[in-house]
């Protein structure tokens, strides 16, 4: 490979394509030639034979161009079938970067109602309170306050305030959709055709209503959230559609009068070769039509295609019969035709063997052959070679979100980055799902290895759009030098994946070059996991335990359950160097399930011993909650340990339910039908969005540990807080801060009504022997301070 004369081994595939011999002999001999050659006829019968063949010849036109149209309008069919599933996969696609913005953007007017609620006079603080909010909000121009339904504020303040003393409940192109919205008492979308500081947009308007001391609600007015037009077009990328060819029409029906109302629409108008897509807003749904521009220009030019291929198949198999019919002799010349048709179906099968189908590139069998020829030139020329291993980082969240066809783009995207990175000498290799091999050939300087690792590191990074998405993606790879690191291609590969591995551990997007000590580290994770597969079947494990404190009795109410590993030769082993392996093995599911297990047997047994019933919180990892017998694993710990459903608390993260939300919302459904509580872990490290809150039946929220550590004196993490501690009371839920560690933060706390408090402050994870003593100790001195 190293030494080949051309050095092109990207399809490498000079070396199959041997000259097609014909054989010389096929016509040679009396008997073969007294075969194909038979006597000459008559005239006569000479006439009879052309006229017949003619005959049949226009039989076999007839029939080829009737079956031809057939199939042409077969295929037209499927072709139309396909481009309206594309159509609709379009309009769904920018539908739903439509539905993200608005409820992102509008979900701003509940937390600016929860503090309304506390402080309604408070003007500065709610200003302040804007400030800081409208930057984690993209896309909210302004925001209105409107006592009594007259705007009187409007921020920030160097916005347009056009809108200040508008009567909303009086000027009737408002008035319908304000009375909706306080008859609701919820957010309601009004779309105005124009908005008062003069640009197109809608308006989200939520109305605040305040109890009074008899619990009685008064009207106090709207908060309402303003969004441009253009602001969707953009985040919608509406301009796409148009590049593509496309018209679009974004509408909604108006909630008073029934009739359509447009919110955006394309110059060119929507076709009735179109799609619709509904799109889920507060209160209400939109519709977005999209269509192509001219639909009618491909569907034409497709059917003049297939009727002239349709006539010239027929021509040709109707000349074909009268050849064969008239002249027998060409037997010959089709049996040496079939041979070579042969060995070029023969060549073809090589080289299917040898490449992969999706991307045209080599494959393993490929990139073995072509190691060794490699390895063999290098022995006798004495020089040297990189191989690179690329491993694609999370290719999985592809797949899984957009389906595999864009999966497969992505992978040919891929593979084109990478031709543009190497050079003519260079082969680029397919292993198989995400895993790419280049080997740079005839290597002068092991710095040029470096340069070009860095060269595709950048180009993978690059946006690439899939589908009408944009898509980032990112890519670790390894580097290992022949014969510095290793002789032989098995040797060569192995070394090179411990090399990509270490950069995947690098924080991914990295490249590592291979040397002794990663293959140290490599033999270190392979004895681990292999420690780890020991200690799942002898369950090597056990739990600790940190204290849950109600923060306004001082009295522990319940319990985390913390795993911990007890190895043979280092005891105790810290759950963050074994969880992240055991989650990449699959380990996780069944470690997860003796955690439960374990759990609810403890907790059970304490409530006998101590007479008193505690709440067990156990933690569920990503694959756990996507195991698809997790309900009945929960419904038999809880059978084989006596624990009540009511007793155990399932904590799971953001991400987790944002991963696919439908399905998790299934999932967690059927979870509370059994009794189970949830609770959201690490509250406000992923999505953090208040309107998909609602949606997940959860009744516990808990601030993420980052939050805490710093309040009371960082105002932001502080802001941060107590938000999350007033929207979680506003919405029933239980709110529990993680991470307390100091007097200052449980008073804060305390002060801004946050329900439980966790952390080394109220104690840390103790076997469950230890967190028994604790929990009498601390309740006994509760009571005597009582």
């Amino acid at each position: 490979m190293g030494a080949s004369s051309s050095g092109e081994l990207r399809f490498a595939t000079s070396r199959y394509q041997q000259p097609l011999r014909h054989d010389r002999h096929l016509c040679k001999g009396p008997m073969l030639t007294s075969i194909l050659l038979p006597a000459s006829k008559p005239p006569r019968a000479r006439f009879s034979e052309t006229r017949q063949a003619n005959l049949l010849a226009s039989l076999a036109f007839v029939l080829g161009l009737g079956i031809g149209m057939v199939i042409v309008v077969s295929i037209d069919r499927v072709q139309a079938s396909e481009r309206q599933r594309k159509l609709t996969e379009t309009a769904a696609a920018h539908g739903a970067l439509v539905q993200q913005l608005v409820n992102r953007t509008l979900s701003i007017t509940y937390a600016m109602a929860v503090v309304l609620r506390e402080h309604p006079t408070d003007l500065a603080s709610i200003e302040q309170l804007s400030g800081e909010l409208l930057p984690l909000y993209s896309g909210v121009d302004n925001v209105q306050l409107a006592p009594g339904g007259v705007v009187r504020n409007v921020f920030p303040a160097t916005a347009h305030q056009g809108p200040v003393g508008h009567d909303l409940l009086n000027d009737p192109q408002s008035r319908e959709e304000a009375e909706l919205a306080m008859a609701a008492h919820d957010l309601h979308i009004a779309v105005p055709a124009q908005l008062r500081q003069g640009k197109p947009g809608f308006v989200g308007r939520y109305p605040v209503f305040i109890a009074d001391n008899r619990g009685s609600q008064h009207f106090w007015g709207f908060v309402s959230a303003v969004v441009l037009l253009d602001t969707v077009k953009d985040i919608g990328q509406f301009d796409y559609l148009k590049q593509q060819g496309l018209a679009y029409h974004l509408w909604r029906t108006h909630p008073v009068t029934g009739k359509p109302q447009t919110l955006l629409r394309s110059a060119a108008p929507v076709t009735e070769a179109s799609a619709t897509t509904s799109i889920g807003v507060p209160r209400g749904r939109w519709q977005l039509t999209v269509s192509p521009v001219d639909p009618d220009a491909f569907f034409n030019s497709t059917r003049v295609t297939g009727s002239l291929l349709a006539a010239l198949i027929a021509a040709a198999i109707a000349a074909l019969i009268r050849s064969m019919l008239m002249r027998p002799v060409e037997l010959a010349q089709m049996v040496r035709r079939s041979t070579r048709a042969l060995e070029i179906a023969n060549h073809h099968l090589k080289q299917q063997a040898t490449h992969d189908s999706l991307t045209g590139l080599g494959n393993r069998i490929r990139l073995e052959h072509d190691l060794n020829l490699s390895i063999g030139n290098g022995q006798h020329q004495s020089v040297q070679f990189a191989v690179m291993l690329l491993d694609l980082d999370d290719f999985k969240s592809i797949n899984d979100s957009l389906g595999h066809r864009a999966g497969d783009a992505m992978l040919q995207e891929v593979a084109q980055a990478l031709e543009r990175c190497v050079r003519t000498m260079d082969a680029i290799y397919r292993l198989g799902g995400d895993e790419f091999v280049i080997v740079l050939n005839q290597l002068g300087d092991v710095d040029v290895a470096g340069a070009t690792a860095r060269k595709i590191l950048a180009a993978v990074a690059q946006l690439h759009l899939i589908q009408g998405q944009q898509i980032q993606l990112t890519t670790s790879l390894g580097v290992v030098i022949y014969p510095q690191d290793a002789s032989d291609a098995e040797s060569l590969l192995s070394l090179a994946d411990v090399a990509m591995y270490r950069a995947k551990k690098s924080g991914r997007n990295q490249m590592a070059f291979f040397s002794p000590a990663l293959d140290h580290a490599a033999q270190t994770r392979l004895q681990l996991v292999d420690q780890l597969r020991e200690a799942v079947k002898t369950e090597a494990f056990e739990l600790h335990y940190q204290a849950k404190v109600d923060i306004a009795s001082g009295r522990t109410i319940g319990a985390e359950a913390l795993l911990r590993w007890k190895h043979p030769v280092r005891g105790l082993v810290s759950p963050a160097e074994f969880i992240p392996l055991a989650e990449e093995t699959g380990l996780i599911v069944s470690i997860g399930e003796w955690a439960l297990r374990t759990a609810c047997i403890q907790a059970m047994s304490w409530s006998r011993s101590l007479d008193m019933w505690l709440t067990i919180a156990v933690n569920l990892s990503a694959k756990q909650f996507q195991d698809p017998a997790l309900l009945e694993k929960v419904r038999q710990a809880l059978a084989c340990s006596g624990l009540p459903a009511s007793r155990l608390e399932l904590e799971i993260t953001e991400s987790m339910m944002m991963h696919k939300p439908d399905e998790a919302a299934a999932t967690m459904r059927a979870l509370r039908q059994l009794g189970v509580h949830l609770a959201v872990d690490d509250f406000g490290t992923g999505y953090s969005s208040l309107g998909y809150l609602s949606r997940f039946p959860i009744q516990c929220l808990k601030i993420d540990r980052s939050f805490v550590q710093n309040v009371p004196d960082s105002r932001a993490d502080s802001t941060i807080a107590r938000t999350i501690v007033s929207l979680g009371k506003s919405l029933g839920l239980t709110v529990v801060a993680e991470g307390v560690e100091t007097q200052a933060q449980l008073d804060f706390l305390q002060q801004h009504g946050c329900h439980i408090a966790q952390g080394y402050l109220l104690g840390r994870p103790l076997e469950s022997g230890q967190f028994i003593e604790q929990l009498c100790g601390r309740n006994i001195r509760t009571g005597r301070e009582r």
